[in-house]
């Protein structure tokens, strides 16, 4: 048995997660997405998570590294943040809630939530045009999970006693899905997953 995660509750159990939150990203395409991020999606650098979503830990972030840039004049143009600001902020973002967030979210954003006396980071705009609750949020592919990807799939066609599977079935990519939110506390879509397991079983 595996402990549970924060993101899980006994109501919300992780299967469950994942399989709202796929059909969040999926609805998400309704909407605009972010050119730079998604065609770095297509390449399989990163992957859509469908398990988080846009949550305080990100408006805490994002506010704390925009009132600090806004301190060096090298990033402000116009009384404001630059690209190279706002690039900046997103990399901070990514790096302390490890999900990469679309520009053009934290730039909407940014306007839209100011620090509170207790601490906390609040929403101050009656009519919010982030679109937070229909922004994906991105993770990089990384050495540990291609590893992760590689051993498991291995164990998933392995019969004993029997010939090894030539093909995974859709039971064990969703035993594959689930495994690997367990391992990392993220989860691509299963068509991200496959996409991502062909890659590692060509580089072997």
């Amino acid at each position: 048995m595996y402990r549970k995660r924060k993101y899980e509750t006994e109501k919300t159990p992780l299967k469950q997660l994942i399989m709202e939150g796929s059909s969040r990203v999926h609805r998400c395409f309704a909407f605009p997405t972010d050119d730079a991020l998604e065609e770095k999606t297509r390449m399989n650098h990163i992957y859509r998570c469908c398990v988080h979503s846009w949550s305080w830990k990100e408006d805490t972030m994002l506010w704390d590294t925009h009132k600090d840039l806004l301190r060096y004049p090298a990033y402000i143009d116009g009384g404001g943040l630059n690209e190279d600001g706002w690039k900046y902020v997103q990399r901070e973002v990514s790096e302390h809630v490890a999900h990469l967030a679309p520009m053009s979210t934290l730039k909407a954003r940014s306007a839209e939530i100011k620090r509170r006396e207790d601490g906390s980071v609040e929403e101050i705009m009656e009519n919010p045009t982030s679109n937070i609750a229909n922004c994906i949020l991105y993770r990089k592919w990384d050495s540990k999970a291609d590893a992760f990807l590689l051993k498991t799939y291995d164990n998933l066609s392995f019969i004993p006693g029997r010939q090894r599977k030539e093909f995974l079935d859709a039971e064990d990519w969703k035993s594959l899905q689930l495994w690997f939110a367990q391992r990392f506390g993220c989860c691509p879509t299963q068509t991200q997953l496959q996409a991502r397991t062909r890659i590692v079983l060509q580089r072997r």
